[in-house]
C-alpha cells in the first residue's frame, strides 16, 4: 500500500484482517469519512467505503525558486534581486557577518510564509535605516509545466511590521489574495522548506497533528477527534439523563398527590428505573378541575387583544377616512351620478343617430363639438363619483372593524374572589358605549381603551400566575416525566453506541501507531543518513525517531547517545547544529512535498573541520534531485564543495557598501572553471605536451558541455517544460558532444551532424576547430597550441550560452588566438 492509495481502504483491509467486530469497524470507516457518515454509522447505516472528495488545488508538479528581491528590509537598502536557477543544483551565497546574505534567506521564508523563524517574536528589526518606503520583498517561483512564473510580492510602510504588508500573488491563473487559493499555503505549513533559525534545536516535540499530516496520516488524527468528540457527546448526554433523574424525584417530592408520592417511590428505587410502572402511574385518569378560579384564569390567560398601536393606527384612519368623504359631498354625488347618467344616454343617442337637435328640450344641437365636450364632462362626472364612493366604502369599513372590535372585547363570566376582573369588566363597559359619528368613535377608542388594556393586563397576569403555580404540581409535572421516560429509554442504546466508540478508537489507535512507526521509518534513516557523514569521527551515535506519548501530547523523539549514555547535553554547538540539519532535511525534502527547493542558512556555525567536509558532501547529495541554496559566512563550505566536485556549484558572493548598498557578484561558474583549469595546464610546460593535451581538451570538452547544458535549462525552463524531461533529455545526450551541442543549438539532438557545418558558417574556423578538438576529448591527439585552443573553446562557449552569459576572461596571463 502506497502513500497515493486510499487510506481507508487501507484500514478496510486491516480490519478484515484483524477480524474486527462489524459494529466498531463500521464507526472506523465512518468516522474516517466525516462527522456526518460517522452519525449515520451510529443511527446504523452502513458506512461509506470511500472518503468524501478531498482533493485541493495543491499543485502536484515540482515547485521551484527562481529569484527573490529584497529592497529596504534588514541589511538590504536599495533593491537587489538574488537569481537563481529553477532547477536541482547547489547555490552558495557567501558574505562576511552583515553582508546582508541572511536578509535574503529571510525574505523567502517571510514572503511566501509571512513569517521569519529568526524574528517570530519580533515587531523591529525588519526596516533597513538607509532605504526609503517601502519596505518591499519579492519571490519569483517556478512550477514544471508553467511557462509563466508564479510570483508573491509583499510590501509595508516603513514604521509598521510585516504583519501589516500588502500582499500580491499572481500566476499563469491570474492574480490570486494569497498563496492559498494557489494550494500552497497547507504544504508550506506542513513541509516548510525554510532552515534560517532552527539550527541547535532538532525536530523533537513536533505536534502530532503536524507529524501525522506529513506522514499523510491527517484522515486518521481528525478520525480519532470524531471518535471521541461522539463518545464525549453521548457520555454527556447519559449523565445528564441520570442527574434528571434525581432532580425530578425532588420537585415531585414537594407536590401533595398520590401519584407524585408512588412516582417518586419508583425514582428513588435503587438500579434502572422502572419505566413502565411510571408510564402507568401517568396513563391514569385525571378528574378534570373545576375551580372557579382556575377555570376564569384560564379563560382570562387565553384572551387576547390587540395592542394599543394598533388602536392608534384603527382611530388615526377613521379620521382620516372621516375627512376624504366629507370633502366629497353625498348629495352633489348623487347629482353628479344622475347627470353622468344623461349625458351617457345623450351620447348614445348622438352615435345612433348623429347630429340633430337635443330630443330632450329641442332647442340645442348635439353636433360634434357638442359630443367632444359631452364625453369629457363625462369623464370628470364619473372620476368624482367613483372618488366619492370610494371615500364612503373606506369610511364604512373602518366604522365596522371598529365596532367589531368594541363588540368582540368583553371581559370573561365568572365572580372569584381574588381575581382582579371587575376592574376589566368596567372598562370593557364604557369602551362598549361608543358614539354613532366617526370622529367621536376614533375620540373614544383613544381615550378609553388605554383603560382596558391596563386592565386586561393585570387581571391576565395575575391569572397566569395562577395557573403557573397551580402547574408546578402533578399536570406539569406529568409532562416532565413523560419526556424523562423518552429520555431515558434510550440510555441503553447510548451506553453500547459509547463502548463501540471506544472499541473502535482503541483498535483505530493501536492501527494508527503502527502506520506511523512504518512511515516515520523512512524520515528517521533519511535523517541517520544524513548524521552519518556529518559525525565524522564522533562516537555519537542518533537512534531512529519515534513518536511518544499517547493523544494530543504525542511527540517526536530523536534518542542521542555516546558510549552507551545518553549524549544530548554534552553535544557542542557545531553537532546541536548538525543535529538539527539532520532531523530538518527529512521534513523539508519529503518526497510529498511539492516543493523542490531548500533553503539553509548559516549551516556551517561552529562546525569543525572534519564536519564541514561532511556537511558539503550531504549538500551535494541533495543536490542531485533538489534545488538547494545556502547562505554562510564561512568560506570552509565553498572549499570544501569545490573540492568534491569542482564546477557543480555555483556560489555567489555578497558584500555591504556604505548606505547598505549591497552586491551581489557570482563566483566563477562551471564554465569559467573548467576554462580556468584548462588554461592552467595549458601553460604548465613543464608537463610533456602528450601528458597535457588530452586533459586539455578534456577539461575543454566539459566546458563545452556545461554550456551546453545551461543553454538547455535556461531556454526549457522559460517554455514551462517540466524537470524531469529537460532532465532525461540533457541525460540522453550525455557523453555525446555532437548531440550534446546540437541539443543547444537546434533543440534537437538528433541533427549533430549539422553543428559542425553550423558553427563554421556563424562563429568561424575557431569554434569549428574547438569543436572537433573537444569531440575527440582525451582520446584525440592534440599537441599544438593548448592555450589557443582554451581560448577557441572559450569563444565556442560564449557562443553557446545564452547572450547574458558571457564567459568572462582569465584570471591570469593572456590568451590569444589569432
Amino acid at each position: 500500500m502506497t502513500r497515493s492509495e486510499s487510506l481507508v481502504e487501507l484500514i478496510a483491509n486491516r480490519l478484515a484482517a484483524d477480524r474486527v467486530p462489524d459494529d466498531a469497524g463500521d464507526l472506523v470507516l465512518a468516522a474516517l469519512t466525516g462527522e456526518a457518515d460517522l452519525d449515520a454509522a451510529l443511527a446504523g447505516e452502513p458506512p461509506l467505503l470511500a472518503p468524501p472528495d478531498t482533493s485541493s488545488d495543491e499543485p502536484t508538479e515540482p515547485v521551484w525558486l527562481s529569484s527573490v528581491t529584497v529592497a529596504g528590509f534588514r541589511g538590504v537598502g536599495p533593491e537587489r534581486t538574488l537569481a537563481v536557477e529553477p532547477g536541482p543544483g547547489l547555490t552558495v551565497v557567501v558574505g562576511r557577518n552583515g553582508s546582508g546574505k541572511s536578509s535574503f534567506a529571510e525574505a523567502i521564508e517571510l514572503a511566501l510564509t509571512g513569517d521569519s523563524a529568526r524574528r517570530a517574536d519580533r515587531d523591529t528589526g525588519w526596516r533597513n535605516l538607509h532605504a526609503g518606503d517601502p519596505c518591499r520583498i519579492a519571490v519569483e517561483l517556478r512550477v514544471d509545466g508553467m511557462a509563466t512564473p508564479t510570483r508573491v510580492v509583499r510590501s509595508w510602510p516603513s514604521d509598521t511590521a510585516p504583519g501589516a504588508a500588502e500582499v500580491t500573488v499572481t500566476s499563469a491563473h491570474g492574480s490570486h489574495p494569497d498563496l492559498a487559493e494557489l494550494g500552497l499555503a497547507r504544504p508550506l505549513a506542513l513541509y516548510r522548506p525554510f532552515l534560517t533559525a532552527e539550527l541547535g534545536r532538532p525536530a523533537a516535540g513536533t505536534p502530532r497533528q503536524l507529524v501525522d499530516a506529513i506522514l499523510g496520516l491527517g484522515a486518521i488524527t481528525d478520525a480519532d477527534r470524531r471518535l471521541t468528540a461522539a463518545a464525549h457527546r453521548i457520555d454527556a448526554a447519559i449523565e445528564e439523563v441520570r442527574g434528571q433523574r434525581a432532580t425530578l424525584a425532588d420537585t415531585l417530592d414537594g407536590i401533595d398527590d398520590d401519584r407524585a408520592r408512588r412516582a417518586v417511590a419508583l425514582l428513588h428505587a435503587p438500579g434502572a428505573a422502572d419505566l413502565a410502572a411510571l408510564t402507568a402511574i401517568l396513563d391514569e385518569p385525571s378528574e378534570p378541575s373545576t375551580d372557579e378560579a382556575v377555570l376564569l384564569s384560564r379563560r382570562l390567560a387565553a384572551m387576547r387583544l390587540p395592542d394599543a398601536d394598533e388602536v392608534t393606527r384603527l382611530a388615526t384612519q377613521l379620521r382620516e377616512a372621516a375627512a376624504e368623504a366629507r370633502r366629497h359631498d353625498a348629495g352633489r354625488s348623487r347629482a353628479s351620478l344622475r347627470s353622468a347618467e344623461l349625458l351617457r344616454l345623450a351620447i348614445e343617442h348622438h352615435d345612433d343617430r348623429g347630429s340633430g337637435p337635443c330630443p330632450v328640450c329641442g332647442t340645442g344641437d348635439l353636433d360634434g363639438d357638442w359630443r367632444s365636450h359631452a364625453a369629457a364632462s363625462l369623464a370628470e362626472l364619473r372620476d368624482r363619483t367613483l372618488a366619492a364612493q370610494t371615500a364612503a366604502a373606506r369610511l364604512a369599513a373602518l366604522l365596522k372593524r371598529a365596532h367589531y372590535l368594541i363588540e368582540d372585547l368583553t371581559a370573561p363570566d365568572g365572580h372569584t374572589a381574588g381575581v382582579p376582573v371587575d376592574e376589566l369588566r368596567a372598562a370593557a363597559a364604557a369602551l362598549r358605549l361608543a358614539p354613532g359619528g366617526p370622529d367621536e368613535l376614533a375620540e373614544h377608542l383613544t381615550t378609553r381603551y388605554p383603560a382596558v388594556l391596563a386592565a386586561a393586563r393585570a387581571a391576565r397576569a395575575y391569572a397566569t400566575d395562577l395557573l403557573r403555580r397551580r402547574d408546578a404540581s402533578w399536570p406539569a409535572a406529568a409532562d416532565q416525566v413523560r419526556a424523562w421516560i423518552a429520555a431515558a429509554g434510550t440510555l441503553p442504546e447510548r451506553e453500547r453506541a459509547v463502548a463501540r466508540l471506544q472499541s473502535a478508537r482503541a483498535w483505530l489507535t493501536t492501527t494508527g501507531a503502527q502506520l506511523r512507526d512504518q512511515r516515520l521509518a523512512p524520515m528517521a534513516a533519511h535523517a541517520q543518513r544524513v548524521w552519518t557523514q556529518l559525525r565524522q569521527e564522533r562516537t555519537v551515535q542518533v537512534g531512529a525517531m519515534t513518536l511518544a506519548g499517547t493523544d494530543h501530547g504525542r511527540r517526536v523523539v530523536v534518542p542521542v547517545n555516546a558510549d552507551g549514555g545518553t549524549a544530548l547535553g554534552v553535544l557542542s554547538r557545531g553537532e546541536l547544529h548538525a543535529l538539527g540539519l539532520a532531523t530538518f532535511l527529512p521534513r523539508g525534502c519529503a518526497p510529498e512535498s511539492p516543493f523542490r527547493f531548500v533553503v539553509v542558512d548559516d549551516p556551517v556555525q561552529s562546525m569543525d573541520p572534519t564536519k564541514v567536509d561532511g556537511l558539503a558532501r550531504v549538500l551535494a547529495e541533495l543536490a542531485e534531485q533538489r534545488q538547494v541554496l545556502v547562505f554562510t559566512h564561512d568560506a570552509r563550505l565553498p572549499d570544501a564543495l569545490a573540492g568534491l566536485e569542482p564546477g557543480r556549484c555555483r556560489i555567489v558572493e555578497v558584500t555591504r557598501a556604505e548606505r547598505s548598498v549591497v552586491t551581489l557578484r557570482p563566483a566563477a561558474d562551471p564554465v569559467t572553471r573548467y576554462l580556468d583549469e584548462a588554461y592552467a595546464l595549458a601553460r604548465a610546460e613543464e608537463m610533456p605536451a602528450e601528458v597535457r593535451g588530452p586533459v586539455v581538451a578534456e577539461l575543454c570538452r566539459s566546458a563545452i558541455e556545461a554550456a551546453c547544458h545551461r543553454t538547455v535549462w535556461r531556454r526549457r525552463v522559460a517554455r514551462g517544460v517540466p524537470h524531469e524531461e529537460i532532465t532525461a533529455a540533457v541525460v540522453a545526450a550525455s557523453g555525446r558532444l555532437p548531440a550534446t551541442v546540437a541539443l543547444a543549438l537546434f533543440d534537437d539532438p538528433d541533427r549533430g551532424r549539422e553543428v559542425l557545418g553550423y558553427l563554421s558558417r556563424r562563429h568561424g574556423p575557431r569554434a569549428a576547430t574547438a569543436y572537433k578538438v573537444c569531440s575527440a576529448g582525451v582520446h584525440g591527439a592534440y599537441l599544438f597550441d593548448l592555450p589557443g585552443l582554451v581560448a577557441d573553446a572559450r569563444h565556442l562557449a560564449t557562443a553557446l550560452r545564452p547572450p547574458d552569459a558571457a564567459i568572462p576572461a582569465p584570471r591570469s596571463g593572456a590568451e590569444v588566438r589569432s
